[in-house]
């Protein structure tokens, strides 16, 4: 991909975020001056970027944004619901269409469509009274040119859906008739090569002689067509890109109603000479206003660009050299752009942002906004200022391979106390055993050091998970008709990447569940004494080498009869349970497959998978879900997550003579019991250890392995908890715990669903790690 493609998707991902986060904020508090600002320059520079490239669609939509949260900066607009609704929504198709961009390097074939209903939304409020009354003094939209005789050239089809497409978006178009000198190609002119220059082209049309000369007086250097085309770009980059021949072009501006009078062969409406001076006026004052805002964003987004410095050198510069020429066609500045180089582009941005001034991209607004406490960002005189010169952006694919890298290192490492064994045993050389160790110690320290260095690295603030709720009960409690409060409390404690990632669904599932099910409408919380607005809250917080996340609602709360006797209607409960089951006991029965409380299927809930597909996905990640409710009171999810998936500690066991792994998060404690103390009740082998009778399992049966264990010999049994409940594992024999990167089970064993993954060792063997809901699954199916 083009490094300046890859630079701006990298940008946009956090322009888009601000924007997200700014409006939200500003539906909340509309009157905040400062907000509105945030929100229109990170819009403003979007646009800006996008300009550098061929996205035409994307630019107009962005631009439709612009112009509404300028009206809403200015003070002529109000924002109110339905404003913020078409906003989001055209950022959101702007995300879709950069996702496709990041895989096709282009938009999407429907992006001129999909964009055009919203670009119509957007600009509904700047229509009706107060567009009228703004139009007395200063009328939006360009002077428009006559239609001219040689519009004819184009196909009458095509005029006639782009009239209807320029009428649908109040836009205009360009319009350029080139016709070369027949001498050019002896003055180093290229009519094909500018043509193919002109930025948004839409339509291109060739200019034939009405005789073509006969073959024996044909001169083959002598240029006998001409161009016409359609062209979405600025009138001032076309009379840039045209300078050195403007006597061999016409230029016309034109509406759909323009292009709609000349196929009706209509004469055009003759304006009044004082509302053609007025009009001319405050044409071009708007017009020198956007184009110094237009040239602003551009330059600074060429800057950008320009400072990737050595991946710069090996593209064509053309985009970055164009956007440059129109910017300085726009503030009336000549600069050279003749084969430029990126050092010499540099140069010329930076001069011309200097002539630009300091902020053009700042629109004045109506009224001064309040004074605000200023804030210290650091001087550039200050070292302790420069913030942004300490932070390096990563692609996220490196630091994975920097990862794998460590995890091979250990393995490595690990190899070494092998190698000292057999020094000792097989050479019997002591000395050279305890050497070995020594090198073994020093390169350990270095390697936890590196690891947790990487860790570091990979850590990110649960922050990233939670942003995507604030937008997600905005729109869910607006279509249920309720009033909900999101608070988030500790979202800058840390977790690994992977897990922040993987978290996004289970969080999405209990937050719909909340509002669906747990959150009542504001009349039926006015009646039960609450108050009309419920409250979500999200909070994590670091619990050692975990990290817990809890999602908690006032609502209704969970009604264990209603849970029971739904269970015992779908057939998940026998009559037995349903007479004994605890009421927290019932609370866990929302996790079974199949459940809902929900007497109807709806695109929210009703299918009875979310809280199954909650608890599989938390215990895949090697955590715990439990849930707590108080009938009235409300609910709450609490998940324990490990702090990191890269690398799981896990316990060695043998079985049969094979190594298998268990997460030690899991692991009670290991006992050795004589076998005599082995009973069974009901066909279930049972220990008695300290008054608790634990059911035993025997994991070679459960693996079907074959393996006898000596009669006389002690019992090895691994006692692991799950879900509460402790169960041994009989095993052959204990070792010791381990750190291992747990790669996925691959291949023909890809859906083998009791081992979660596979784990090299020091000694060069493969480690299975079990996955002990499925293994206890299968035990129980060969009782």
């Amino acid at each position: 991909m083009n490094p300046l493609l890859a630079q701006f998707l990298a940008e946009a991902a956090d322009l888009l975020s601000q924007v997200d986060e700014g409006l939200l904020e500003l539906e909340r508090d509309p009157s905040d001056p400062e907000l509105v600002n945030e929100v229109f320059r990170a819009a403003h520079t979007f646009k800006g970027s996008s300009g550098l490239f061929d996205f035409p669609e994307l630019t107009r939509l962005t631009h439709a944004a612009e112009d509404l949260l300028d009206a809403v900066r200015s003070g002529k607009l109000a924002l109110d619901s339905g404003m913020a609704d078409d906003l989001l929504a055209a950022f959101d198709l702007i995300r879709g269409w950069l996702a496709h961009v990041t895989t096709h390097e282009q938009l999407p074939a429907t992006a001129g469509p999909a964009g055009q209903s919203l670009i119509v939304k957007l600009r509904g409020p700047l229509g009706g009274e107060q567009a009228a009354v703004a139009a007395v003094t200063a009328p939006a939209g360009p002077v428009i040119d006559r239609a001219p005789d040689w519009l004819s050239l184009f196909d009458e089809e095509w005029l006639e859906k782009s009239a209807s497409w320029l009428n649908s978006t109040s836009a205009t178009m360009r319009f350029v008739r080139f016709t070369p000198d027949q001498g050019c190609f002896f003055r180093a002119e290229d009519p094909l090569h500018l043509v193919s220059q002109v930025p948004a082209l839409a339509k291109l049309g060739l200019i034939q002689p009405f005789e073509w000369p006969p073959a024996e007086e044909y001169d083959e250097y002598a240029c006998l067509i001409g161009f016409v085309l359609a062209t979405r770009a600025a009138v001032g980059e076309l009379d840039y890109l045209f300078r050195y021949v403007p006597d061999q072009v016409e230029i016309v501006q034109l509406n759909g109603d323009a292009i709609r009078r000349h196929l009706a062969g209509e004469e055009p409406p003759e304006p009044r000479d004082d509302e053609s001076t007025v009009s001319a006026a405050a044409q071009s004052q708007a017009e020198n206003l956007e184009l110094a805002r237009d040239a602003y964003a551009i330059l600074t987004a060429a800057q950008r660009s320009l400072a990737l410095g050595e991946s710069v050198s090996g593209v064509r510069l053309s985009a970055v050299a164009r956007s440059v020429a129109a910017a300085a066609a726009a503030l009336g500045v000549p600069v050279e752009t003749t084969d430029p180089d990126a050092e010499t582009l540099n140069a010329q941005v930076t001069s011309l942002l200097t002539e630009a001034g300091p902020t053009p991209a700042e629109a004045p607004s109506a009224s001064p906004p309040p004074e605000r406490t200023p804030v210290d960002r650091g001087r550039a005189d200050d070292p302790g200022g420069q913030v942004g010169t300490r932070i390096l952006k990563v692609d996220q694919e490196k630091v994975d391979h920097l990862m794998e890298l460590v995890g091979e290192l250990n393995v490595a490492k690990n190899g070494l106390t092998f190698l000292a064994d057999a020094a000792e045993e097989e050479f019997g050389s002591r000395v050279l055993s305890r050497r070995i160790k020594d090198q073994y110690s020093g390169l350990h320290r270095i390697a936890e050091e590196l690891q947790a260095a990487v860790m570091d690295v990979r850590m990110l603030p649960l922050s990233v998970a939670f942003s995507r709720f604030p937008r997600l009960i905005r729109d869910l409690s607006r279509r249920l008709g309720k009033t909900v409060e999101l608070v988030t409390e500790g979202e800058d404690t840390m977790a690994d990447k992977d897990v922040i990632e993987a978290l996004g669904d289970p969080l999405v599932h209990l937050v719909r569940n909340s509002l669906d099910h747990g959150i009542e409408t504001s009349a039926d919380r006015r009646a039960a004494g609450k108050p009309p607005a419920a409250r979500i809250t999200l909070t994590a917080v670091a619990d050692g080498d975990a990290v817990i996340v809890e999602i908690a609602d006032d609502g209704r709360g969970i009604d264990p009869g209603t849970v029971k006797r739904k269970a015992y209607e779908k057939g998940l409960i026998s009559e037995e349970e349903l007479e004994t089951l605890t009421d927290s006991d019932a609370v866990d029965l929302v996790f079974r497959p199949g459940f809902s409380t929900a007497d109807q299927v709806s695109d929210l809930s009703g299918r009875g998978v979310g809280m199954d597909a909650v608890r599989a996905s938390v215990e895949k990640l090697g955590g715990a879900v439990t849930m707590r409710s108080q009938l009235g009171r409300g609910t709450s999810t609490r998940l324990r997550l490990p702090l990191s998936m890269a690398v799981t500690q896990v316990m060695v066991v043998s079985v049969a003579g094979q190594r298998f792994g268990i997460p030690v998060d899991l692991v009670v404690e290991t006992v050795r019991v004589p076998s005599a103390e082995l009973g069974r009740v009901l066909h279930q082998d049972v220990v008695v250890l300290r008054g608790e009778v634990v059911p035993v399992i025997d994991l070679a049966r459960a693996l079907d392995m074959p393996w006898t264990p000596d009669p006389a010999a002690d019992r090895a049994i691994l006692i692991v908890s799950m879900h509460g409940q402790r169960v041994g594992l009989l095993v052959e024999q204990f070792h010791r715990e381990v750190d291992v990167i747990l790669k996925p089970m691959e291949g023909l064993l890809a859906y083998a669903d009791e081992f979660s993954g596979t784990a090299l060792l020091g000694d060069g063997l493969v480690l299975l790690v079990l996955n002990m809901k499925e293994v206890l699954s299968l035990a129980a199916r060969t009782q």
